[in-house]
């Protein structure tokens, strides 16, 4: 009987007092919103959303989807209108040399071992050094960033400098380079100690958590028969 009773008052408690509803959720703090674009996803479903919007915090995407179902739930610091572009993740470069921005244009349209025997070499040769491979590292990284590219792996000399100027503009994957002559960075040549030279050579760059130092063949160069 008393089970009965309280079970009849628990009811009427609820149809007369009805329960007060959860207050909305606040709207999360992000650095960025990028709204408006056509926003092309590399989720399992490959999905490409019209009128997206994806918001940043930090260095990371918190959250990617229609416009007006992102926009309600973040509170964004700063707004960019991305309306007729696309949206898309950063590209990754898998070969480069970036310090060899500063050679663009010393020779073009010749056959490879011409390009590298005639003219590549001689001027790594005359012209490489630490201040050369930082220079041109910058001017490879802005012209990356700007073109939508967000990482790269790297195959040049003072790998430890590049690696240096990638943590400061963001990510990257480098690699020392290591050849059978006199290199700017591998001086005398012999297997034995160009093996050892990769690994003890700019170790430090280990420490960066963006980075990535791995070992890895370039090709095999051989003159034209």
């Amino acid at each position: 009987m008393k089970t009965k009773s309280l079970i009849i008052s628990l009811f009427l408690a609820l149809l007369f007092f009805p329960a007060v509803p959860a207050a909305p959720l606040s709207p999360a703090p992000v650095d960025v919103l990028i709204v408006g674009g056509t926003v092309v996803t590399m989720n399992g479903k490959r999905e490409v959303i019209d009128d997206g919007a994806v918001a940043i915090r930090g260095d990371r995407i918190i959250m990617v989807g229609k416009r007006a179902d992102v926009i309600s739930r973040v509170a964004p610091k700063r707004i960019l209108n991305a309306a007729g572009k696309a949206v898309i993740p950063g590209l990754i470069n898998t070969h480069t040399h970036v310090p060899m921005s500063l050679f663009r244009g010393i020779a073009d349209d010749l056959d490879l071992n011409e390009w590298l025997t005639k003219y590549i070499f001689p001027a790594e040769a005359k012209n490489v050094d630490e201040p050369f491979v930082r220079a041109g590292t910058r001017l490879g990284l802005a012209e990356m960033i700007r073109g939508g590219t967000t990482t790269f792996c790297d195959m040049y000399y003072f790998e430890d400098a590049i690696a240096e100027e990638t943590k400061k503009a963001g990510s990257g994957m480098r690699y020392e380079t290591i050849i059978d002559f006199l290199s700017p960075t591998i001086r005398p040549p012999g297997s034995d100690g160009l093996y050892r030279a990769f690994y003890q050579s700019r170790h430090r760059t280990i420490r960066l958590s963006s980075l990535r130092p791995l070992r890895t063949r370039h090709t095999r160069y051989r003159p034209n028969t």
